[in-house]
């Protein structure tokens, strides 16, 4: 019988679209600028795309995600531009508030779903970092009404393990209260939500609404591309 319900965020409760992208490009070229660099002659989208597969790669190496100012560093280093450390410090704490800025909408139907969730399940996030730490998602989902809902939130960041470890998996799912067995994860990800969760011995749905890459490749155990399909799926657990 489950009794909790984990989630992934970004494609699962919040779309992860590229409202932000445009205006961290253009803060990191206002700074440069301010210091009399200029990044005219270099592609800086094909230079985000370089560091957003560096991560992906450190991701599955070490289990781990690297914090903004980590991924700045990177970034920086890529665009071989050097800055004072007060100025990458800067840069990276616009890039993680960007999201306050520009607030990410959340995935349809999700607010409906959790309500009606989490008056008979414990629920969670787990949530592998990326640009935005754990406390600026933690105010994206509030924003939205969302955090009301959960019992506990689990960030790469904060516990220093990422999906598809097992511990963020065995540790959020302590939290709420119950055994593995009893859970069930929900993400957009094969690799970090799915893989990672039946490994850890949870139940697994994917989430194809936004993100449906692995739609018909998936080792689920459901496949959903709506959140009115989840009630009847998880009777069925």
């Amino acid at each position: 019988m489950i009794k909790a319900v984990t989630f992934d965020c970004w494609d699962t409760l919040i779309v992860d679209d590229d409202s932000r992208d445009e205006k961290m490009l253009n803060y990191l070229e206002f700074v440069c600028q301010e210091n009399s660099i200029s990044l005219t002659d270099k592609n800086i989208a094909d230079t985000f795309a370089k560091e957003d597969k560096l991560r992906e790669e450190y991701v599955v190496a070490h289990h781990k995600t690297k914090n903004t100012m980590q991924r700045t560093e990177t970034l920086l280093e890529l665009l071989d531009v050097q800055l004072p450390l007060s100025e990458v410090v800067r840069i990276a704490y616009y890039f993680d508030r960007v999201a306050l800025e520009v607030r990410p909408p959340r995935v349809p139907q999700v607010d409906e779903i959790l309500q009606v969730l989490s008056r008979v399940y414990r629920l969670g996030v787990i949530c592998n970092g990326g640009f935005h730490s754990g406390d600026t998602v933690r105010q994206i989902l509030d924003a939205h009404k969302l955090l009301e809902h959960f019992a506990w939130l689990s960030f790469s960041d904060e516990i220093d393990v990422a999906k598809p470890h097992s511990h963020i998996f065995e540790h959020t799912v302590e939290k709420l209260g119950c055994e593995m067995e009893e859970a069930v994860h929900i993400g957009d990800s094969e690799y970090s939500d799915i893989v990672g969760a039946k490994k850890a011995g949870m139940k697994a749905i994917l989430f194809a609404g936004i993100n449906q890459k692995y739609k018909n490749n998936t080792t689920a155990d459901f496949v959903i591309d709506s959140y009115s399909d989840l009630l009847g799926i998880l009777e069925k657990l």
